[in-house]
């Protein structure tokens, strides 16, 4: 059996990777910095980016329907679908 130990690291990171970290938590992609800051190193920053990337634009395209007062009626999402196809 194999047993992961924690130690506590202090180091200087550039503002951009604390805000990807800050980023990464607010989505629900890691619990904390610290989880985040793992994950950048065990995925590596390139595929994280891409991830927060992705969920950023999710994020802002959700606040954009939010500032519409758009609400999607449960079991639409087909009718919306094919509507947004015909166009």
């Amino acid at each position: 059996m194999v047993y992961m130990v924690s130690v506590t690291v202090s180091v200087k990171v550039r503002k951009e990777l604390m805000e990807l970290a800050d980023k990464m938590v607010k989505y629900g992609l890691a619990k904390s910095r610290s989880h985040a800051f793992n994950i950048m190193i065990e995925k590596g920053l390139s595929k994280v980016v891409e991830e927060v990337e992705f969920w950023d634009s999710a994020h802002e395209k959700a606040e954009e329907l939010k500032k519409t007062n758009f609400k999607i009626r449960h079991g639409r999402l087909k009718e919306l679908l094919e509507e947004d196809r015909a166009r």
